[in-house]
């Protein structure tokens, strides 16, 4: 009698193990996967959104396919941690259009919808060429243009400068004056 009581006891108990080891494996399957560290970046919005993200998602996918790269998209609508890091990316930069390539490990960004063959170099870590292809320049009449354009470029990297500096803690400030003076000696003693 006793060895009957004690067997159903001890088959309950089988049967619990059971049940718990299936809804283990069961949780298993919708627990999300630890994602891959991938050092290339793709800030977009969510699709129909943008055509130019669009197309460029387009590029992306392609060139996964044909050499393997995985690219992290980061929607920037949906994600208040990707809206952040963009916010941070593009901080003091004068052009910044969307979509945005971002290379964690060369540092290099690629702004808007760009041809095929540059975001390929782009994954590939390589260095990019630093004027946007599609940038034209602008004729000014009755002027010298290139005269005013580099008093322009000087004025706004001056501003752009003297509002970083405002940012800096005051050790940040000592280093990069020292990092500046440690460079004109290099150039003198060149």
């Amino acid at each position: 009698m006793f060895f009957r009581g004690g067997s159903s006891s001890f088959v309950c108990l089988m049967m619990a193990l059971v049940a718990a080891a299936m809804q283990m494996n069961v949780a298993d399957a919708f627990i999300k996967q630890k994602k891959q560290y991938t050092p290339l970046l793709f800030f977009k919005v969510p699709a129909g959104t943008m055509p130019e993200c669009d197309e460029m998602e387009k590029i992306i996918k392609s060139l996964e396919k044909e050499t393997g790269v995985k690219v992290e998209r980061l929607d920037i609508m949906r994600n208040r941690a990707a809206k952040s890091l963009y916010e941070k990316l593009v901080e003091g930069n004068l052009r910044s259009p969307f979509p945005l390539l971002y290379h964690r490990e060369s540092l290099q960004r690629v702004y808007g919808l760009e041809d095929k063959d540059l975001v390929r170099s782009w994954t590939k870590g390589r260095l990019l060429p630093i004027e946007n292809s599609k940038e034209k320049k602008m004729t000014v009449f009755g002027g010298d243009d290139d005269a005013m354009e580099d008093d322009m470029e000087d004025m706004d990297m001056e501003e752009l400068e003297m509002e970083l500096d405002e940012e800096l803690s005051p050790m940040q400030r000592r280093g990069k004056e020292a990092m500046k003076r440690r460079m004109e000696e290099g150039r003198q003693k060149n």
